[in-house]
C-alpha cells in the first residue's frame, strides 16, 4: 500500500486472481467493461471465456486512447488498462484518460505488474485500482505466487467485501517470502533496467532484428509519456526478428536463458509471442517472429555472448 500510494491494500494468492478479484468487485452480470486492447492474454481469456459467459459486456480499445466516449454505454462500469502493454509495451496517457472516464464515472483499474509499484504507480496518475502479480517483482527469486490490489477512495469497500467474502487471501510463508523480495527491490530493479536496456541497444545494431520494443528507446510508442511518468523500465523487452528468421533453433541454441513465461525473478528468459493473433488492433505482422526478452541479473557480458553464439548458429 505504501508503495503504491493507496488507501487499502488486499492481498491474493496469485496475481490472475487478483486481477479477477479486481474485476469482480466492480462488474456484474448486465455491465460493460471496456478492455485496453493490448491487456495480459490470460487477463483476456479471463474476460472472455468468463464473464461474458456470465453477463458481462465488453469492448476493446487502443492503447492510444485517451478519450473513451466513443466505446461508452449507459452500463459501462469499469476500464481496465496496462501500461506499459503486455508483451510490447506500449505506453498509454493515464492521467489524460482517467480524467476523462471519471467524468463518465468509471472506475479506472490498472494492471501495474511491469511497474511493481517501486518503476510506476498507477494510483497517483488517477487510477482507482492498481493490481500486481507479486509473484515477479516483488517476490523476484521465481519461488512465490501472490497478487495484491491496491485502491483508493471510493474503490476501497467494493474489494475490501469481495475479498472478506471470498476468503480469496494470502498465506502467510508467502507473504513473508514477499516482503523480504521487496527488500531488495530497488537494486534489483535498477540492474534488471540496466540489463534491458544494454540488451535492446546491442539487439538494435543486429541485422537479423527488425524492431525493439523497449520504453527506454526514443522511438518507442509513448516513449515520451513514459520518460514523464515513470522513474525507470524493468528487465522486459520484445524483438521482431526478419521475416524468415528461424527463431526457434536460435532459442534451443541460448545457455543463458530459459523458455519460461513468469518473468520477474533473477534468470533471464525467453518466449515466442504472437500479439497479433489475438488483438483487435494490432500492427505487428504474422510473418514476422517476435521474443519477449527477460533481462535477469547475471553478468551482461555473459548474456551477450550467449546470444552472440546462438546468432552465430544460425549462419
Amino acid at each position: 500500500m505504501d508503495l503504491e500510494g493507496g488507501d487499502a491494500c488486499f492481498l491474493f494468492p496469485t496475481g490472475i486472481a487478483a486481477i479477477v478479484g479486481a474485476l469482480s468487485a466492480y462488474v456484474k452480470s448486465g455491465d460493460h467493461l471496456l478492455i485496453v486492447d493490448t491487456i495480459f492474454p490470460a487477463t483476456r481469456n479471463y474476460c472472455e471465456k468468463h464473464l461474458r459467459k456470465n453477463g458481462v459486456s465488453i469492448d476493446y480499445i487502443p492503447w492510444q486512447t485517451t478519450d473513451v466516449t466513443a466505446w461508452l454505454k449507459t452500463n459501462t462500469k469499469a476500464l481496465l488498462v496496462e501500461s506499459p502493454a503486455s508483451q510490447t509495451f506500449e505506453i498509454m496517457d493515464l492521467p489524460k484518460l482517467c480524467e476523462n472516464a471519471h467524468k463518465q464515472d468509471i472506475i479506472v483499474i490498472a494492471d501495474n505488474t511491469y511497474g511493481s509499484s517501486w518503476l510506476y504507480q498507477p494510483l497517483k496518475l488517477g487510477c482507482d485500482v492498481s493490481v500486481i502479480a507479486g509473484t515477479k517483482y516483488l517476490s523476484g527469486h521465481a519461488d512465490v505466487m501472490m497478487g495484491a490490489v491496491a485502491a483508493k477512495g471510493r474503490a476501497c469497500a467494493a474489494i475490501r467485501s469481495l475479498a472478506h467474502i471470498t476468503g480469496q487471501t494470502l498465506g502467510p510463508d508467502d507473504a513473508y517470502a514477499c516482503l523480504r523480495g521487496i527488500r531488495t527491490l530497488s537494486l534489483r530493479m535498477e540492474r534488471h533496467g540496466e540489463n534491458s536496456i544494454a540488451l535492446a541497444n546491442w539487439f538494435g545494431e543486429r541485422p537479423e532484428v527488425t524492431q525493439i520494443l523497449h520504453p527506454a528507446l526514443p522511438d518507442h510508442p509513448g516513449h515520451e509519456i513514459w520518460q514523464r511518468d515513470s522513474s525507470g523500465c524493468n528487465g522486459l523487452l520484445s524483438v521482431v526478428f526478419n521475416e524468415g528468421f528461424e527463431i526457434e533453433p536460435f532459442l534451443d541454441r541460448l545457455k543463458l536463458f530459459s523458455i519460461g513465461a513468469s518473468w520477474g525473478g533473477f534468470e533471464s528468459l525467453a518466449l515466442i509471442i504472437t500479439p497479433q493473433n489475438y488483438r483487435q488492433f494490432s500492427e505487428f505482422q504474422p510473418s514476422n517472429p517476435i521474443v519477449r526478452f527477460h533481462a535477469g541479473l547475471e553478468n551482461l557480458d555473459d548474456l551477450i555472448n550467449d546470444l552472440d553464439q546462438a546468432f552465430l548458429g544460425s549462419l
